[in-house]
């Protein structure tokens, strides 16, 4: 029952400022780093959410189906391999709504965990906040069109399963529309992805390279996709996405044009933006591993210069999101260390990788941040659409 705040709550600007308390989902199952994967499907299967929590160590987490897209097998793939903890302002349940959306919105989660005294009494999550929103009578104003992501990465019918997983893992994405002769025909989420791959469909074979083992998985995604998505055209309302999603119990919406053509893709996060901290201008992810503090390029010098970089490739890649530099330092056999370094640029649909060698801390990175920008801009753009094997790159 939803309290009395929430229900006079008819804006955006109200709904915002409202708890979250009546909003959190309280039926949890709360598992260990030492559970198996595969135990952790069977719950997320059999109450139709998307994330488990997890506490161990004195942290307090969370396990999502995309997490589980990455364990194989799951019943031999433990927790603690997936789950994420790293999160620094706890969620309480007297936490406004507008704060929660922010935070999901800035560190590009789909949930957090809600604690009472340092123990995890509920979930909150993008779907139960844009079900609030479905209320909001105000979304009338805004546009599906205008806050969809365009355009959407999509496969053919005829394109392989694994094809389908290896864009979620490598993408970050829960959803890929389906298409056939230039028309929406389903959409493969990762939920089923998890549920097709549990089944024991998956076999391994000896790569091309010697020792290589490659994970194949039968079957076209037209077998597991879901034939009847929730579509919206280009005069829907983003009300009309949130009403959609929750009455339908949909976790995403298909933009179409009048063809059926594939236009764009909606999620719950893109709702979130509407009642999140305007304008929400999330810093740029950077991580670097392997700088131990006594190295006398500090770290906040790196990553100085890595913006720097990042700053000039985005006025070319314009929707990097994700940038990790990776600092491997030999062990110490002589008077001179060496040291390794790789650089990964993300976005939704491009990669970036770079790497460079040397015995100098500084000239060496300062090498690899050189060749990072090289990349950037020798890179052309790849299209939105993955092209099936054997028929492009992919």
């Amino acid at each position: 029952m939803i309290d009395e705040a929430l229900n006079l709550a008819k804006t955006i600007e109200e709904l915002s400022q409202t708890e979250i308390s009546e909003l959190i989902n309280r039926r949890i199952s709360i598992f260990t780093p030492e559970d198996w994967a595969s135990k952790v499907k069977g719950e997320l299967e059999r109450t139709g959410r998307y994330e488990a929590i997890v506490v161990g160590g004195g942290k307090i987490g969370l396990v999502t189906v995309r997490d589980l897209l990455g364990a194989e097998p799951l019943e031999q793939t433990k927790v603690e391999k997936l789950w994420k903890s790293q999160w620094q302002t706890p969620v309480t349940a007297d936490s406004w709504v507008k704060g929660v959306a922010t935070e999901l919105v800035r560190i590009n989660l789909r949930a957090l965990p809600v604690v009472e005294n340092m123990k995890p009494i509920g979930i909150i999550s993008q779907v139960d906040i844009v079900g609030a929103m479905a209320d909001c009578n105000d979304l009338k104003k805004t546009l599906a069109k205008d806050i969809a992501k365009m355009p959407p990465v999509t496969l053919e019918v005829g394109a392989k399963v694994a094809e389908a997983r290896k864009i979620m893992l490598e993408r970050g994405f829960s959803h890929v529309p389906i298409t056939k002769d230039g028309k929406l025909a389903g959409i493969v989420t990762a939920a089923e992805l998890v549920q097709y791959l549990s089944q024991g469909v998956g076999r391994r074979k000896t790569g091309e390279l010697p020792g290589e083992k490659v994970t194949r998985y039968p079957g076209n995604v037209d077998g597991i996709m879901d034939r009847h998505p929730f579509t919206v055209s280009t005069s829907a309302s983003a009300l009309d996405v949130a009403r959609g999603l929750r009455d339908q119990g949909k976790s995403a919406a298909i933009l179409i044009d009048e063809n059926e053509g594939v236009l764009g893709i909606l999620t719950p996060k893109e709702l979130l933006v509407l009642i999140a901290e305007s304008p929400v201008e999330p810093e740029m992810p950077i991580s670097i591993v392997g700088l131990a503090g006594e190295e006398f390029l500090a770290r906040s010098l790196a990553e100085e210069k890595v913006r720097r970089v990042i700053s000039l490739g985005m006025k070319i890649h314009p929707h990097i999101n994700n940038v990790q530099v990776r600092i491997k330092k030999s062990e110490k056999g002589g008077e001179n260390e060496r040291y390794e370094m790789t650089a990964r640029a993300l976005s939704p649909t491009e990669q970036f990788q770079t790497s460079n060698a040397g015995y100098d801390l500084v000239k060496t990175f300062d090498g690899l941040m050189s060749a990072l920008e090289k990349a950037f801009k020798e890179a052309k753009h790849e299209p939105s659409k993955v092209p099936r094997r054997g028929r492009g790159r992919s």
